[in-house]
């Protein structure tokens, strides 16, 4: 069969559009590439609101500085003239502070910055090498860390008894201050307040386990900073770090975090000390706002060209806040689901709910976790399936009895999100409204074809949806493929153009070559 002129003119310039505005902005990217590669993204504002002495005033905090899993951007400090602003160091840490000789001023200040971070985890190897005579210094006892006291260096020794790895020891620490109760305590629990006690908050535990660690002889210090979660929050977080081979290794006792430090843990100085400090007896009160910020690991959004490769992508929609990044990939991704599942259909020959059902599928299984949401759909369409039987004998007319099966099936999800949120079962409360509804109408389309071909058939079709809801989710799963298709909407172009190509295509399937190989066998024999 000859192909049209005008097919090939339609085929070869939606290419040349597509290829030559893919160049165009993959040759800005290169240019001002973000490697920092984050996993989360927030703007942080400090609020600080104050009536000044009658002498000098002072405010005085910690602020961020960039390492190898934070990056900062963006520092201001909005103040009014009758105030001042500088940094020093503080040891490794920076600090900000700010000064005003006015008097009896009620004033209100505040510092913002971008914070871009990654998650960090840490492999422990079994036993440590000898630490630098340096580190001596993080070995020593403190008012507030009793690294000798007869407490700490009893259970010291029993935690560690019989043990012979380094990590080993480590761990014993850390499952016993895990273990240990938390309370909201906001008076300054030291190591032995929060063994004796037996509850503590964030610092409490990190000083119970770095006075145990410094106790056995390991190298362990305090980290502080802010847990971001998009919110208005006073809150600071503390957690430890022991130094093991040359590494700061992080260990948070308080929600369980071993050698690990999510994308989200702000960090903002080293030692035991006090976020904010300021002049004694003043009236003082502070927040710090927290605002989540989308982000793609592609951009590097200080440089002036974002705006250049912006004006010819999706991405001014996520940050004007039109429409969330998820959903915008959500609806990049069903052309492309849908030209999988149409390769699927047409070249290999299964049969599938439709085109777009699996992709849809697919994307609610990034929500439940594919194992755990894959089970609770086979579950949930079979239990359609299986409960609309007992109405056959009924003579009912089928819609009224699909509302029926339907109206059981949403019972037992929500009956099931009831559980899961009331006993703490994450895959039972993983059923958002999303989920909820593909699954509705993929049980819909399954009883139909129960109806119409059998329950045998309908199986069949069942199962072979699933592949092409698997292959759909690893693709789906690719990291950083929502970056592309949000820059790079133009992608949708080719599409179009291997969906043109697909439309041609009159082979055959590869479920028929299998179907009629005896037939070729003997054929060519």
């Amino acid at each position: 069969m000859s192909v049209p002129k005008q097919f090939k003119f339609i085929l070869v310039g939606l290419c040349l559009l597509a290829m030559a505005s893919i160049v165009y902005k993959t040759h800005l990217l290169s240019k001002n590439k973000n490697s920092f590669g984050a996993d989360e993204s927030y703007r942080i504002t400090y609020r600080y609101f104050f009536k000044t002495d009658t002498g000098k005033t002072f405010i005085k905090t910690y602020l961020p500085k960039n390492n190898i899993r934070q990056q900062i951007t963006g520092q201001k400090s909005v103040i009014p003239p009758t105030i001042k602003f500088s940094t020093s160091a503080d040891g490794l840490n920076l600090k900000g502070n700010w000064f005003s000789e006015s008097t009896n001023t009620y004033e209100s200040i505040s510092y913002s910055f971008l914070f871009k971070g990654k998650g960090q985890v840490f492999g422990l190897p079994e036993n440590f090498k000898p630490h630098p005579d340096v580190m001596e210094t993080y070995l020593s006892a403190t008012e507030n860390i009793q690294v000798f006291a007869l407490p700490i260096d009893t259970l010291a020794k029993s935690l560690s008894e019989g043990i012979n790895s380094d990590k080993g020891i480590i761990q014993s620490l850390f499952n016993y201050v895990h273990a240990i109760p938390s309370a909201p305590i906001i008076t300054l629990t030291d190591a032995v307040s929060a063994l004796e006690r037996n509850e503590a908050s964030c610092n409490g535990k990190s000083r119970l386990f770095v006075a145990l660690a410094r106790n056995l002889g390991y190298p362990a210090r305090i980290k502080g900073g802010i847990i971001l979660t998009e919110s208005n929050k006073r809150t600071s977080h503390a957690w430890a770090e022991l130094f093991v081979n040359g590494v700061w290794v992080p260990f948070d006792a308080l929600n369980g975090h071993f050698a690990y430090l999510p994308a989200n843990y702000l960090e903002l100085h080293e030692g035991d000390a006090f976020l904010i400090a300021h002049s004694p007896g003043i009236q003082f009160d502070y927040s710090y706002e927290i605002r989540k910020e989308e982000s793609l690991p592609l951009l590097n959004e200080e440089a002036k060209e974002v705006e250049k490769v912006t004006a010819f992508s999706l991405w001014g929609l996520v940050q004007n806040k039109s429409i969330s990044k998820r959903n915008l990939f959500l609806l990049l991704m069903l052309p492309l689901g849908g030209l999988i599942v149409a390769l699927l259909r047409n070249i290999v020959g299964i049969r599938t709910f439709g085109v777009f059902l699996p992709v849809l599928i697919a994307f609610s299984l990034l929500e439940t976790g594919f194992t755990v949401g894959l089970a609770l759909f086979l579950f949930l369409i079979l239990f359609v399936g299986l409960i609309s039987r007992p109405f056959d004998s009924m003579g009912l007319l089928h819609t009224p009895k699909l509302v029926i099966s339907l109206t059981l099936m949403v019972l037992v999800m929500t009956l099931g999100n009831y559980f899961g949120v009331s006993f703490g079962i994450t895959w039972l409360s993983s059923l958002t409204l999303f989920p909820t509804i593909i699954l509705t109408i993929s049980a819909e389309r399954f009883s139909k074809l129960i109806v119409e071909d059998g329950f045998q058939k309908a199986t069949g079709t069942l199962l072979q949806t699933l592949l092409a809801v698997g292959v759909c989710f690893l693709l789906f799963s690719i990291k950083g493929l929502d970056a592309i298709l949000i820059l790079f909407p133009e992608l949708l172009l080719l599409v179009i153009t291997a969906s043109m190509v697909l439309g041609r295509y009159i082979g055959l399937r590869w479920t028929e070559l299998l179907r009629f190989q005896p037939l070729l066998n003997s054929k060519f024999a």
